[in-house]
């Protein structure tokens, strides 16, 4: 009988801790100008910048207004994106012509332009190194840029195609996805080799990496891993959809926000060394882009739907009993656009 009580009470247990996990609910579908095709996202204050590749633009999208309110016009199929705050500068990765447009985020004009010997995807700011690193896919290797020294173009050869990267300042590593190798690279301060975790995966696209806990995520062909930055070992797998490739990490809130292809977004529960999905949506468009925004519990996916380019907003809901409505009473400002679709 008391066996019994405990099973059932571990029952309940189990049940509440399920209910009670956060949710992801949709409010929000934005229309946006320009054919589909979207690669990174970044944050520059109240704005969210689009590497919108279709249209040949990033887009400046004003979040508390929920609208693109300008377009650096001209980019050669931009991809990465990397913001310097204190510098006042985003740096533009187009990889139609092997190319760094630098732009101000005061007024978002082109500043200067980088040449480079690769056709640049994804870019990452190393401020501590004052370093800016591109890594080219369709090349098979990375640069790194120094931008104390006249943006000094430098080649780091990784014995494959690199793709997404991240920086552990405590280590002064960058870490880089190896696709073909399926390794994840560590690049040391003099642009060398300095690990390589061999990853029991394929195909590693995505990176995101939680500095705190010294946890590396990697998006593998159908799942994230999640590796120890230290030894690489691999610590949990949790399974995610075919295609997921772009990963973002918030540490407000302890998740991993993975986007697949097809637009779904898994939202991952990395707190206290437990690893697994708290909530999996399927999104109105086709899309592999992700931003998280800590500051109004908003998750954006940028896409295509019937040939029409859209921004859907996701909110992360704490408790999935409350109900969206009362969710948008938190946010009073909002709940006219919310339902704009």
């Amino acid at each position: 009988m008391v066996f019994r009580s405990k099973s059932v009470l571990s029952l309940v247990l189990l049940l509440l801790s399920v209910a009670s996990a956060a949710q992801l609910k949709q409010v929000a579908v934005i229309e946006i100008p320009g054919r589909p095709g979207f690669d990174a996202m970044a944050f520059s204050g109240k704005y969210l910048l689009i590497a919108h590749t279709g249209a040949g633009t990033v887009d400046i999208f004003d979040t508390s207004r929920r609208r693109v309110v300008k377009q650096i016009e001209g980019m050669a199929a931009p991809r990465g994106l990397a913001v310097d705050n204190d510098a006042s500068v985003l740096y533009i990765a187009n990889a139609g012509n092997n190319s760094i447009s630098m732009a101000s985020t005061k007024d978002w004009q082109v500043l200067e332009t980088i040449q480079l010997p690769i056709s640049p995807d994804a870019l990452l700011l190393a401020p501590q190194r004052k370093m800016l690193y591109a890594g080219g896919r369709r090349s098979g290797s990375m640069v790194a840029i120094n931008l104390a020294l006249g943006n000094q173009v430098a080649s780091i050869d990784l014995g494959g195609r690199p793709d997404q990267m991240v920086y552990d300042p405590a280590q002064n590593l960058v870490f880089v996805n190896v696709q073909d190798a399926a390794e994840v690279v560590a690049v040391d301060v003099g642009g060398k080799v300095a690990r390589r975790f061999k990853l029991a995966a394929s195909q590693p696209t995505g990176l995101a990496f939680d500095s705190r806990n010294r946890r590396l995520y990697v998006a593998v062909r159908s799942a994230v891993l999640v590796l120890d930055a230290a030894s690489g070992a691999e610590l949990a797998r949790v399974p995610s959809a075919h295609g997921t490739d772009t990963l973002w990490y918030d540490d407000a809130t302890r998740s991993v926000y993975a986007v697949a292809a097809d637009g779904s977004v898994n939202m991952i529960h990395t707190s206290d060394d437990k690893y697994f999905s708290e909530h999996e949506l399927q999104t109105e468009v086709r899309g592999h882009s992700v931003a998280y925004d800590p500051a109004r519990s908003f998750v954006y996916v940028p896409g295509g739907r019937e040939g029409r380019s859209k921004l859907v907003i996701l909110r992360r809901v704490e408790n999935p009993n409350t109900s969206l409505q009362q969710a948008d009473k938190l946010h009073p400002a909002e709940t006219q656009v919310a339902t704009n679709k």
